[in-house]
């Protein structure tokens, strides 16, 4: 048997990504496209009371103007993720003439050229009768009534607190953030043959195929899905998006085929983003460091149409050997497009505000930051007493704090300083992602040139599952990687998990290797039969082919959540949580970042960072270093750069472009280390491995807002953290 699982292997689709073979969304061509283009609401809340579409129709080659007074786009109707459904907001937004957030689509115009479609767009004429609007999460807390969503109480914590002789009661602020994938969003549609085909890039083909269906009312062998790449996704096209509904409309209405190319500015309103956050943090300990109480009260950002409840606290309540916990996750509406996930979406805004705390209290304490993390690892998990399936954090620390080389920190905040007299500042985290796995099924076919092919509904975001997919059939299979092709992205194919919570490799990967073995046993038992070799065998395949389908599904689920999760027309969402019946399962991780401050222009640089991950089994090392150090790089782009900003007075996002929306470049990180332990767990999955995807991204942000405060003495507690946060005190 081939072992091709923890090799390196090139991605296997590197080379049609450089020379663009590889076609995505946009590239789609079908004969006789007409062009559509969006009209966006100008005002935030209220609704309209004149749209005249006249001049717009008026442009040559305009075809079709979608409204709310529409019918066949007025009366369309989905849920929200949480329902049930695959939909990002409940709203349609032609569905009546209510404006529930800046940027709202309140047009489709749909002509024989995108310039012509385009510049129709620009001619519809709108009036609105408005509401007051509050577009951020404090202006919408000043009395409003929050949702609990989440509630974990262990022990007294209250009077832990209270006991406690040192104790960090602070707040914790991150902002609204947008997912800014290179591919824009983009739709095309066709109806052939009473059928509907659907160019779209996707995170979740079978829950976009599914969606259609209903909303169509068609059987859903007759709605195909088709996104074979994807260009970046981040969360960002994981439900389904409104526009791509309308564009099936207007190409049912015209007979023809529709594109809709989404520009980046309006891809800010038209599709979800990271909700604002606030967290209380309440950290009790003893002289000697240990914890004694944890408190985490967090408030998140939500529409008003939708609850997307993001239980950061889940995880941190994990993080440390809490004796007492009170966690409380909170919603507050307000009036912005329903937010939805962003990579690790509920992880980093929590940890961020833990790990910020945890370095505060070792100042409080005069400890070193490292050694208080240390002194409270966890022998089980503090929440419901459970073991974990494996938990390799104290590795993870000193591993990186020997790579960092740690032990030459100087504890006093703005002791440290460089070659060129810029303030140096150290700063570590713990980081932590649950393992979230999802029924999936797998095809395998093998063919007499001696190759393989996997077929699965699942997706490759650019995180290397066309690579990792086919080396775990190759290692059953006795085959190399590149003998084997992987066919992803296509809703026809045996059904996959949805691209998120960095499930793909634990979930379709679990899948593709109970199908290739399953097809190996085939294999032998004809070569048996008819007293040949295998090889000759495989060479000799009645038809010149033969197959074995494979489904997993985890443990953690009953039958009928299983069955349902595998189930061909089922699209919603079903998947095993981190909190199983035996044990709780979680990737871990300690990251270390080293900041340069300009003691005079207080301009932050990164010099470098270091990450050690525990992710159970590593299938590819290439591409788990890229996404643990593209995580740990956005990660520092969250805690320096990033922000989508809020006019208030209008309730809009106004940064909404790549020039005003900042993220990392290459100039604005240094030297980037990652390593992995070597970690078994046999509890997780049939393959022992973890999500790698979103982890590298969680705790980085707190490692260099703990960086800075070392440079500079001065406590930042909300990203992003700009120059002006860490002036001086006194004249300038």
């Amino acid at each position: 048997m081939t072992d091709t699982v923890g090799a390196p292997v090139v991605r296997a689709d590197a080379l049609a990504k450089v020379t663009g073979a590889a076609r995505y969304a946009a590239d789609a061509t079908e004969p006789d496209a007409a062009y559509a283009a969006l009209v966006t609401s100008a005002v935030a809340r209220g609704r309209l009371t004149r749209l005249d579409t006249g001049a717009a129709e008026a442009v040559p080659g305009v075809r079709l103007v979608l409204t709310h007074r529409s019918p066949e786009a007025a009366l369309l109707a989905g849920g929200f993720l949480t329902s049930g459904e695959p939909f990002q907001s409940s709203v349609n937004p032609l569905g009546s003439d209510g404006i529930h957030y800046a940027g709202q689509i309140i047009a489709l115009v749909v002509a024989d050229s995108a310039e012509a479609a385009e510049e129709a767009a620009h001619r519809v004429e709108a009036d609105y009768d408005t509401l007051p609007a509050r577009a951020t999460l404090d202006e919408a807390m000043d009395g409003a009534r929050a949702q609990e969503r989440l509630a974990i109480d262990v022990g007294d914590t209250a009077a832990a607190l209270r006991a406690a002789p040192v104790v960090v009661d602070a707040e914790y602020t991150t902002p609204a953030m947008h997912h800014n994938p290179i591919e824009l969003y983009a739709t095309t549609a066709v109806w052939r043959d009473d059928g509907l085909t659907v160019h779209v890039p996707s995170q979740w083909v079978r829950g976009t195929r599914a969606a259609l269906a209903a909303l169509f009312a068609l059987p859903v062998e007759r709605v195909r899905i088709l996104s074979p790449y994807v260009g970046g996704g981040f969360g960002a096209k994981a439900t389904v998006l409104w526009h791509t509904a309308l564009v099936v409309v207007a190409a049912r209405l015209l007979g023809r085929p529709v594109k809709l190319l989404v520009p980046r500015e309006r891809m800010f309103t038209v599709g979800s983003f990271r909700p604002q956050t606030r967290h209380r943090v309440r950290l009790g300990a003893d002289r000697d460091g240990r914890l004694l109480g944890y408190e985490h009260h967090a408030w998140g950002q939500n529409s008003r149409a939708d609850t997307l409840a993001l239980p950061g606290a889940e995880l941190t309540s994990r993080f440390y050997a809490h004796p007492c916990i009170s966690a409380r996750d909170h919603v507050v509406p307000t009036d912005v497009n329903t937010p939805g996930f962003m990579r690790a979406p509920a992880e980093f805004p929590a940890v961020f505000a833990l790990e910020s705390a945890m370095d505060e209290l070792a100042e409080a304490l005069g400890v070193d930051p490292l050694a208080l993390r240390l002194r409270n690892e966890p022998g089980r998990d503090p929440v419901t007493g459970l073991p974990f399936s494996s938990r390799s954090m104290v590795a993870c620390y000193r591993r990186g704090a020997e790579l960092f080389g740690w032990s030459g920190r100087d504890p006093r905040p703005g002791s440290m300083r460089d070659g060129e007299g810029r303030l140096v500042g150290w700063g570590c985290a713990a980081s932590g992602y649950p393992v979230l796995r999802a029924p999936s099924r797998a095809r395998v076919r093998l063919t007499a040139d001696g190759r393989a092919t996997v077929l699965a509904a699942a997706h490759d975001l650019g995180t290397g599952a066309y690579t990792v997919l086919a080396q775990i059939a190759a290692r059953e299979l006795g085959l190399s990687a590149e003998e084997v092709t992987v066919r992803l992205g296509d809703s026809d194919l045996p059904t996959g998990p949805m691209a998120g919570g960095s499930m793909t490799t634990a979930s379709a990967g679990s899948a593709v290797k109970v199908a290739a073995r399953a097809a190996g046993d085939r294999l032998k038992a004809m070569a048996e039969a008819r007293g040949r070799t295998v090889a000759w065998t495989w060479a000799h395949l009645p038809g010149g082919s033969l197959e074995a389908d494979g489904q997993w599904a985890p443990p953690e689920l009953d039958a009928a959540a299983a069955r349902q999760g595998l189930g061909a027309d089922f699209g919603g969402f079903v998947a095993a949580g981190a909190v199983g019946d035996t044990h709780v399962m979680f990737s871990h991780g300690a990251q270390f970042v080293e900041v340069l401050v300009d003691p005079g222009t207080r301009r932050i640089r990164l010099g470098r960072m270091v990450g050690v991950f525990a992710c159970g089994r590593i299938i590819n090392p290439r591409t788990a270093y890229g996404q643990l150090a593209g995580g740990m790089i956005w990660g520092a782009g969250h805690a320096l750069l990033e922000e989508t900003s809020v006019d208030r007075a209008l309730a809009r996002f106004t940064n909404t472009d790549l020039g005003g929306y900042h993220i990392a470049c290459n100039a604005d990180i240094g030297e980037v280390t990652v390593e992995t332990v070597d970690e078994h767990d046999e509890v997780v999955n049939p393959l022992g491995a973890k999500g790698v995807g979103e982890l590298g991204i969680v705790g980085t942000a707190a490692a260099v807002a703990n960086a800075v405060h070392h440079a500079t003495g001065i406590r930042v507690r909300k990203t992003p953290i700009l120059m002006d946060d860490i002036l001086p005190p006194g004249p300038w």
